[in-house]
């Protein structure tokens, strides 16, 4: 990124995904790592600048994801296991309902598999040996930021590895499950809650934005930069990052990120949000111990899956703009609903055990009709937060700045401005990820002096207003809000 908030290169990869069994996600974190270095080395050869011009470089990652890893060594325990993954459901359900509140008012989350803790827990009880290592201070658990951080910044030769800072920051620790979000601190209870995890084990967690405290990508890492060292300043979970890059540091600032799930955060302020069983409360993001902010969540765990679902498990369609163009051939969905509910319902339902649904078929129905419900379901999920947000502030949601691979969709976009009933904003750039914590480097390190200068950096690519009646928008609401119902609590 450049002063002026323009993309000056890209590169990217695919992290391969594994299911080894129902309800498993995994990733080879070495894939993860390589993928890094490929994407750090492509980008910074393809603009053919001078090195020495890059002010600074920030991280951002998957939140909840768990890896696992030898101090020593500094190779893997296990694969990563990826936030989607459900294996330790049983454990959350089996959670006293004392610790249930006692863990929403530490962390900010209601329990869930979807957080780090529980497969913390799980990698303990079931990798052979790996407790024993915890406890000679040989394992290393950390959210992908913290293993990434710790390979940019180890250095290595044929002989010896010098160890890496093992950090992580505010936004990513807050999603662990384990972590204080109000004394800033890993909670010992919790801790002993979830099998006896050593908090040596564990990161150290600094500021998001810092100027020392990352260090530098070191030459032995990067293979590139000749001598000339990087250093790192920031570090944001993704969306929270995506916040950030959206430009929203007013607290009642809504962005909706249209990805793997969806995830829509409001800014909520200096004030930790008042305490809720339908939405999370996390770090947005600090610049030190003294100057928190915090942000409200709603968590979708599966929508961008679902269409990768429609062309690879169900091989209906090709591509996501073939998906599309079916919808579009349809005036309405005709009765027809889908609830992506593959691993459960997150925000605001939070049901571990509801289960994918399509109903309201008839033989008029044909792959149109699932198009088209997979693609609402997206936008029906995000109004079912953006509903949540308006009933916990008691304040009209009337803008939604959009992104993520969704938003380049002009069907969905309209949809969601008509379901929701708010105006939507994308904006010219909708890598709000990688941009938002751009953004925080670069503010740490001197290259943006206030975040007005930031925000003002902010560009509207195009917007969508709402286009139907009110009575329209709550029958198709209310057709939805069945379907979800018949979803729920599905254990054969």
């Amino acid at each position: 990124m450049d002063r002026d908030g323009r993309i000056v290169s890209f590169a990217y990869r695919t992290n391969k995904k594994y299911f080894p069994a129902p309800g498993w996600v995994e990733q080879d974190p070495m894939d993860i790592w390589q993928n890094v270095r490929s994407t750090l080395k492509e980008a910074t050869e393809n603009c053919k600048i001078d090195l020495r011009e890059i002010a600074s470089a920030g991280i951002t990652n998957q939140r909840e994801t768990l890896v696992v890893w030898d101090r020593l060594t500094g190779r893997p325990l296990y694969n990563a296991i990826v936030w989607q993954d459900k294996r330790t459901s049983s454990r959350i359900r089996a959670i006293d309902e004392d610790f249930v509140d006692i863990i929403m008012k530490s962390t900010g989350l209601r329990p869930d598999a979807y957080f780090s803790a529980s497969k913390i827990q799980w990698l303990l009880e079931n990798v052979e040996g790996l407790r024993s290592r915890m406890l000679n201070g040989e394992a290393a658990f950390g959210t992908v930021d913290s293993w990434i951080i710790w390979n940019l910044t180890s250095r290595r030769d044929t002989a010896t590895l010098e160890k890496g800072k093992f950090v992580t920051d505010h936004s990513n620790a807050s999603r662990t499950m384990l972590y204080d979000i109000s004394r800033l601190r890993w909670n010992p209870d919790l801790l002993d809650l979830f099998g006896g995890i050593a908090e040596s084990s564990l990161p150290e967690v600094i500021s998001s934005g810092s100027m020392d405290g990352y260090g530098y990508i070191s030459d032995n890492a990067a293979t590139m930069f000749g001598g000339y060292e990087i250093p790192i300043t920031s570090d944001l979970g993704d969306q929270q990052s995506a916040l950030f890059g959206q430009g929203c540091f007013e607290p009642g600032d809504v962005k909706a990120t249209y990805g793997t799930g969806t995830f829509v955060l409001a800014n909520a302020g200096t004030e930790i949000p008042k305490s809720s069983r339908s939405l999370l409360r996390t770090i947005f993001y600090s610049l030190s111990d003294d100057e928190m902010n915090y942000a409200l969540e709603g968590s979708i765990l599966a929508s961008g899956s679902a269409l990768r679902w429609l062309q690879n498990g169900l091989r209906l369609f090709r591509s996501e703009r073939e998906i599309e163009e079916a919808a579009t051939r349809l005036k309405s969905n005709e009765g027809v609903y889908f609830v992506p509910a593959f691993s459960g319902l997150g925000s605001p339902y939070w049901d571990q055990d509801a289960r994918g649904l399509f109903i309201g078929l008839t033989e008029r129905a044909t792959s149109d009709h699932i198009a088209r419900s997979v693609l609402e379901s997206e936008v029906y999920m995000t109004t079912d937060v953006i509903r949540a947000m308006e009933e916990e502030t008691g304040k009209r949601i009337t803008k939604i700045r959009c992104d993520g691979g969704g938003s380049k969709s002009d069907f969905l976009m309209q949809f969601q401005a008509d379901i929701s009933g708010a105006e939507v904003n994308v904006p010219e750039i909708t890598e709000t990820t990688v941009l938002g914590t751009a953004y925080l480097s670069g503010f740490v390190s001197g290259l943006w002096e206030s975040r007005q200068e930031i925000r003002e950096l902010w560009r509207l690519g195009k917007i969508y207003r709402p286009t139907i009646s009110s009575e329209e928008r709550e029958l198709k609401y209310m057709g939805w809000k069945e379907a979800v119902r018949r979803s729920m609590a599905w254990r054969p």
